[in-house]
């Protein structure tokens, strides 16, 4: 179950990544609202300090019976910037990319505005 979570958690952090430049490839309306919806309310939990309800989940699920799989270590690696339970970025300079990128996603709508046929 833990390998579940952690897979529709990183589908969520790449299509906040990935969603920018193929939303504004494509500029299909539903599709940019939608990342800039996600990417407000992940940029919302880190400034006001709150865990990612996909976080607390997991960590629910790895207090039963999680035994280390090989797909969830390496999920979890991705995500969360770890090596060894060792964070390989500063959790301030995460906050601050973050808000730097979700900036630039909401000028976005500014410099070039969505596609109202589509």
């Amino acid at each position: 179950m833990v390998e579940i979570v952690l897979t529709v958690h990183l589908l969520i952090v790449l299509f906040c990544v990935v969603g920018f430049p193929v939303g504004l490839v494509w500029n299909l309306r539903l599709l940019r609202y939608l990342h800039a919806v996600i990417l407000g309310f992940v940029s919302l939990f880190m400034v006001i300090g709150v865990s990612c309800p996909l976080t607390v989940l997991e960590e629910k699920l790895r207090e039963g019976s999680y035994e280390g799989s090989f797909i969830a270590t390496w999920i979890n690696r991705i995500i969360y910037l770890e090596w060894e339970g060792q964070a390989l970025v500063d959790p301030v300079h995460v906050l601050v990319a973050d808000l730097l990128f979700a900036t630039l996603v909401f000028s976005s709508f500014y410099w070039y505005p969505v596609n109202r046929e589509k």
